[in-house]
C-alpha cells in the first residue's frame, strides 16, 4: 500500500511535465506564424505604396507636359456649357413647366365642374311582346325590330328642334352660352371656323344606341346635380312627345288612307246605284230579266207544243190519214206555233217600242249595271274591313316610350378630368420639348 502511492505521484508529475512542454511548443509555433503573417502584410503594403508613387509620378509628368494646351481654352468652354445649360432650362421651362402650370390652373380654378345624369330608354310596341325570339345564326346577328324608332329618337336628341324646345322651356342655350360656363366648354358661334352652337350642343346633351338590345342611353351634363336631372326630365318629355306624335301621324295617315278608300267605294256604290235607277227609269223596266225569262219560257212552251203537233202529223201520215181535215188543221196549228216562236225570238233582238235598243241589249246593260253595283258594294265591305284592320294594326304598332333607368348623377363631376388632362398635357409638352431639342442639336 505504501509503495503504490509514490508511483502514482511520479506518474502524475511526468504527465504534467509533458503537458507543459507541449503548451510551450504550441505557443512558440503560434508566435512564429504571427511574425510570418505580419511580414507578408508589410511586404504587400510596401508594394502598394510603391505602385501609387509610380502612378502619381506618371500623372504629374503627363500633366506638366500638356499644361500649355489645356489651360488656354478652359474659360470659354465653361462659359459655353453654362449658356447651353441655361438655354435648355429656359426651353424646358417655356415648353413644359409654363403650359403645365397654365393647364393645371385652368382645370383646378377656371373650369366649370359638370355633373352627368344618365338614363336608359326603351321604345317598344305592343305587337313585339308576343313576337317569337329569333333563333339560329342570322337571328343572333339581326338587331331588334324597334331600331328605327330608337334611331328616330336618337336623331331628335341631337337635333336643332330639341335645342329650341329646351331654350323655350329652360333657357338652356342662353345659360350655357353665358359666363357661367368656362370659355372652353361655353357654347359660341365662330363663323370663321364654321362653328355653331348646334354642333357643340353634344357637350351637354348626347345619346347613344345599343344595336344589340335596342336601348337608347341619354347623357346630360350640367353644372349642378339637380339641374342635370331637370334637363334630363325635359329631354325625356320632349323626346317622348316627339316619338308618340310620329306614331300618331303614322296611325292617322293609315286611318285617313283607309277612310279615303272606303269613301271612294261608297261613292262608287252611289254612282252604280244611280246608274241602275236611271237605266230602269229609261226603259221603264224594274228588272228586264223577268221579261226575258218570261219570253224564254213562252218559247220553250211553244216549242214543246210544236213538237207535239209535229209528232201527231207524222203519226197521221204513217197511218195513211195525212190528207184528212184534222191532220191539215194540226199541221196548220204547228206552223202557226212556229211562227209565234219566231216572233218571240224576234222580240229579243228587235228594237223595243220607242227605244233604239233591243231587249237583249237592255238586259246586258242591266247586268253590267248590276255587276258594277255588286262590285262597288264588295269594295265597300273590303274597305270597311281594311279600315278596321288598319286601325287595329296601327294601335298594336304604336310606339311605347319607357324609361328603363331614370336619370341619376354621380357624386363627383365628370368634367374636368384633372388626372387625365394633366397627364396628356405632360406627354404632349415633353414630346414638343424633345422635338425642339433634337432639332436644335441637329443644327449645331
Amino acid at each position: 500500500m505504501s509503495n503504490s502511492k509514490p508511483t502514482d505521484a511520479a506518474e502524475e508529475a511526468r504527465i504534467q511535465a509533458w503537458r507543459a512542454e507541449r503548451a510551450r511548443i504550441a505557443e512558440a509555433d503560434k508566435e512564429q506564424r504571427i511574425r510570418q503573417k505580419q511580414a507578408e502584410m508589410n511586404q504587400i503594403a510596401a508594394t502598394a505604396k510603391q505602385d501609387k508613387k509610380s502612378a502619381a509620378l506618371t500623372l504629374l509628368s503627363s500633366t506638366t507636359t500638356d499644361a500649355p494646351t489645356l489651360q488656354a481654352p478652359q474659360g470659354p468652354q465653361i462659359q459655353s456649357r453654362a449658356v447651353k445649360k441655361a438655354s435648355r432650362l429656359g426651353l424646358f421651362f417655356a415648353v413644359v413647366i409654363v403650359p403645365m402650370f397654365l393647364v393645371a390652373y385652368y382645370v383646378l380654378v377656371v373650369a366649370t365642374p359638370l355633373y352627368e345624369a344618365r338614363s336608359v330608354i326603351a321604345i317598344t310596341k305592343s305587337a313585339d311582346r308576343g313576337a317569337p325570339a329569333r333563333s339560329g345564326l342570322l337571328g343572333g346577328v339581326q338587331g331588334p325590330s324597334n331600331l328605327s324608332e330608337v334611331f328616330r329618337a336618337h336623331a331628335y336628341v341631337q337635333s336643332q328642334a330639341l335645342m329650341d324646345a329646351l331654350e323655350d322651356e329652360l333657357g338652356l342655350i342662353t345659360e350655357f352660352s353665358s359666363s357661367t360656363i368656362d370659355p372652353v366648354k361655353r357654347l359660341r358661334t365662330v363663323p370663321i371656323l364654321s362653328m355653331n352652337k348646334t354642333t357643340q350642343f353634344d357637350r351637354y346633351v348626347n345619346s347613344s344606341v345599343d344595336i344589340q338590345s335596342g336601348l337608347l342611353t341619354l347623357y346630360v351634363r350640367a353644372p349642378d346635380n339637380e339641374q342635370a336631372i331637370d334637363i334630363s326630365q325635359a329631354v325625356l318629355r320632349n323626346t317622348q312627345s316627339r316619338v308618340l306624335s310620329l306614331g300618331q301621324q303614322v296611325f292617322d295617315q293609315r286611318q285617313a288612307h283607309a277612310t279615303e278608300v272606303r269613301l271612294a267605294a261608297e261613292n262608287q256604290v252611289a254612282e252604280a246605284q244611280a246608274a241602275l235607277v236611271a237605266l230602269q227609269i229609261k226603259y221603264q223596266e224594274v228588272d228586264p230579266r223577268n221579261r226575258v225569262e218570261s219570253i224564254y219560257n213562252t218559247i220553250k212552251d211553244l216549242e214543246t207544243e210544236a213538237a207535239r203537233l209535229n209528232s201527231e202529223v207524222q203519226k197521221a201520215e204513217i197511218a195513211g190519214i195525212g190528207d184528212s181535215q184534222q191532220t191539215r188543221q194540226t199541221a196548220a196549228l204547228e206552223a202557226r206555233i212556229r211562227q209565234q216562236i219566231t216572233d218571240e225570238r224576234a222580240r229579243l233582238v228587235a228594237p223595243d217600242g220607242g227605244s233604239a235598243g233591243s231587249l237583249n241589249a237592255l238586259l246586258m246593260e242591266y247586268e253590267l249595271a248590276t255587276l258594277e253595283l255588286s262590285l262597288a258594294r264588295d269594295a265597300v265591305q273590303t274597305a270597311l274591313r281594311a279600315q278596321a284592320e288598319a286601325g287595329q294594326e296601327a294601335a298594336l304598332n304604336r310606339s311605347l316610350f319607357q324609361v328603363v333607368v331614370p336619370p341619376r348623377t354621380a357624386q363627383a363631376a365628370v368634367y374636368p378630368r384633372i388626372p387625365g388632362t394633366l397627364a396628356l398635357t405632360l406627354v404632349l409638352c415633353l414630346a414638343v420639348y424633345s422635338a425642339i431639342s433634337m432639332f436644335r442639336a441637329a443644327r449645331t
